[in-house]
Formats: structure tokens, sequence, C-alpha cells
């Protein structure tokens, strides 16, 4: 056992399981998880930090099986996003589509006494959700309990407004984050009665899962995609990689002005890990 120091600078024991969950979330079979970890465990020692053993078990995983090594790499490719999070409440919205949800982002509603800016709403048959982002880029920050509070009060000012306009659907307030949260945000959440989504909350069911379920990952997971080409990519409304698959290659090659085998590579790889085939 030796302790490791987490992105927030906490320390804790090292658990493999958690490690092994990870590769395996990634698509990693069990067998192949348990050479990642078999293979980089001498590298893991006292005080190492969580970054690294991440970068550890990236590496390993690329050599042994490259796609898998791209779904590991999920939580960097929505911090690459950013740097604002509006590209990120895109993404979440495109995400509730593929729920069967119906998604407009940036609205401004009338609340009982002042208007709000709504990141995302989200209506199906029976329920109207809104959703606040709060979106970090950069590990090791959490969403804490001033960001509970803050949209709390919001909900609870628009609560009866969208009741009103949508009669008969259950209103429900959510805080969405790409990061965790903290003990505080957590408990403040469920004592109000809104609920929350981040990376690995609520447990089974958090932002990794809701992905990694339906493969809709975003277009900066590709390392093949470089800052400059993942923004006009971005600028240009494509948000998911499965858009990607959308296009034929002569209009890709158009948009990203690269040449013709580096937008095949592209699509290759886009294919590979949203399960299509050619």
């Amino acid at each position: 056992m030796v302790d490791i120091i987490k992105a927030s600078g906490e320390v804790e024991p090292f658990d493999p399981e958690k490690l092994l969950s990870s590769l395996k979330r990634s698509g990693a079979s069990e067998e192949l998880a348990q050479k990642v970890l078999e293979n980089i465990l001498p590298e893991i020692t006292s005080n190492t930090k969580t970054k690294t053993i991440y970068r550890l078990a990236y590496r390993e995983l690329k050599r042994l099986n490259h796609t898998s090594s791209l779904r590991y790499s999920l939580k960097k490719a929505i911090f690459r996003l950013g740097p604002t999070g509006y590209p990120f409440e895109k993404y979440f919205a495109e995400l509730l589509k593929s729920y069967g949800y119906k998604t407009d982002v940036g609205l401004i509603i009338d609340g009982r006494c002042i208007k709000h800016e709504v990141d995302v709403l989200a209506v199906n048959e029976s329920e109207v959700m809104v959703i606040e982002c709060k979106y970090h880029n950069s590990p090791g920050r959490t969403t804490n309990s001033r960001d509970a509070l803050y949209v709390h009060s919001r909900f609870e000012d628009l609560r009866p407004m969208i009741e009103q306009q949508y009669k008969g659907k259950k209103f429900t307030g959510y805080l969405v984050t790409n990061t965790r949260f903290s003990t505080d945000a957590i408990k403040y959440a469920e004592c109000s009665g809104y609920k929350l989504i981040g990376w690995k909350y609520p447990h089974g069911g958090g932002l990794e899962r809701m992905v990694e379920d339906q493969r809709l990952y975003p277009v900066t997971i590709i390392s093949g995609i470089q800052k400059r080409l993942s923004e006009v990519l971005i600028k240009k409304g494509f948000i998911l990689l499965k858009d990607i698959l959308s296009m034929d290659i002569e209009r890709l090659q158009t948009i990203l002005g690269i040449p013709y085998h580096n937008v095949k590579k592209l699509r290759e790889k886009a294919e590979l890990l949203c399960g299509r085939t050619k």
C-alpha cells in the first residue's frame, strides 16, 4: 500500500481496483486492464501524483490497444473543450438529445423576480430540466457549496414560471460539472431537492457513464485533432465525434483544411471509437 496525491492535493491510499475500473470503462478487457496495471505497478511509489498514474496507464494502454487508450483519455478531452464553458454547454445539450430530450442552449427566461440566462433547457414528454453548467478547464477543481446555493436560488425563481409554461411536466433543476462536487455541495443538493451530475457522480450514472453508454465522445478525444482544428470543428457546430461520421471526406477536408490522408485517418479513428464500420 502506498499513498498517492490527487489532483486536488489530497493524499489517499492507492486503490488498484479504481484504476482497473477506469481502464475497463474505456473498453479494455479484464485481461488487458490487468496487464496494464501489472506493467505500471513498479512505477507507482509513495506520493506519486494521480496525473502521473494516468499518464503511465494511458501510455501502456496506447501501446497495447490504441482505441481503448483514446476512450481512457475522455476526461482530458472534455477539458480541451475550453477555455470557456460554452462548448461544454453545447456538448451536454447534445448528450441529452441522445437520451430523448429536446434542448436549447443559452436562453434568457423570465423568473418570478428577474430574468435568468439558462445554460441548457431540456424537455421530454414528462419532464422539464433547467440546467446550470459549471465548467472547469483544469483538474483538481471542485464545484462547491457556494455554486450549489447560487443555482438553487435561480431554480426556485424559475420554477413557477416554467411550471406555468410547461403544465403537466415535472420541473427538475440540475447542476452539471465536468469535475467533482464537494461534500457540502452534494449534501445541499440532496437536502434542497435538485440534482447533480458530475464526474463519477451520481454513482453509476455520472457524466463519464452517460458518455460511455452511448459512445457520445467529444471531437477533442482524438489525438489526431490539434487544438486549432478542434476549435474549427466546434465553431462549425461539430461537438460530438459522431458528427464527423455524418460528413464525407471531401467536406471534412474543406472545413479543416488538412491533407486528404489526414482526414481519412481522422474518420477511421472516429469509426473505431463510435463502434461503426466503414
